[in-house]
């Protein structure tokens, strides 16, 4: 299992490099993956084995350079720029982009690794949690569900027993976290449980041609796009996308975007 999932992540590697840059070595793979050359060779060959209509052998220094075949289509790397700029940001690699995002949330790793565990193992945790509302904080008894990075911060979706309430935690704003037992089941949630669909569209406040630009820029020319989250993230994205929800007090240049419906 552990080599197939291995192969998969070398040979989506392959298709983004391919894709993006028109050309994948020997040498390339050996410092992306830590391999020898004869190991590089072989997944190489696997990957030109399993879909021969891809990659074709380029001339020019060095062996084991590979270009996009005329009918070169990934089959197992879904394109996006995201996805590659990913694959790419590893140490010793030639990278031409500067990152503007940056992550502010300061986690402790052994707190960390408490909440880690409950995920998990479908445990509480007892911790102190500090709000806008109550900034010296105070005692939350919480089933933590899953992890999620949003707004530059990293939170963990859990059950509150005080509140009765699934809501979302800043990692950063915890304090004093230990195991604890369960009060109560933890009941659905179905926020987080729900996958929405947010349908966007260029700012009605635009002018024809601006509102061409975006359509042209974000939307390959569509009149819109939908984008699926779950319906407890979908505030994250809105706001992180810069997406007016009232078009006549949002408006552009601030916001160039606009939540035309949610289905």
């Amino acid at each position: 299992m552990a080599e197939d999932k291995r192969t998969q992540a070398q040979f989506e590697y392959i298709e983004l490099i391919v894709a993006y840059e028109g050309l994948i070595t020997n040498q390339r793979l050996r410092d992306t993956f830590g391999i020898s050359t004869v190991q590089a060779s072989r997944v190489l060959a696997a990957y030109r084995k399993a879909f021969p209509r891809n990659l074709e052998v380029l001339e020019g220094d060095g062996r084991g350079r590979y270009g996009p075949a005329r009918r070169f289509e990934p089959v197992l790397a879904p394109l996006s720029m995201e996805r590659y700029f990913r694959a790419v940001m590893a140490p010793d690699q030639p990278l031409y982009l500067e990152d503007v995002r940056r992550d502010f949330t300061d986690v402790d790793p052994k707190m960390f690794r408490i909440i880690h565990a409950a995920v998990r193992d479908g445990l509480a945790v007892r911790v102190i949690y500090r709000s806008m509302n109550h900034p010296k904080g105070r005692e939350r008894l919480i089933h933590p569900l899953a992890f999620a990075f949003a707004g530059r911060r990293w939170h963990v979706r859990a059950f509150d027993e005080s509140t009765g309430e699934h809501r979302d935690f800043n990692l950063a704003r915890m304090r004093d976290v230990s195991p604890a037992i369960k009060s109560v089941e933890t009941p659905k949630d179905e926020a987080w449980d729900d996958v929405v669909h947010l349908e966007l569209r260029p700012h009605p406040r635009l002018t024809a041609d601006q509102a061409q630009l975006i359509r042209d820029e974000l939307f390959q020319g569509a009149a819109g796009r939908r984008v699926k989250t779950r319906r407890a993230l979908a505030g994250y994205m809105l706001k992180e996308l810069e997406v007016a929800e009232d078009s006549d007090f949002q408006r552009p240049p601030d916001y160039q975007l606009y939540l035309y419906k949610i289905t």
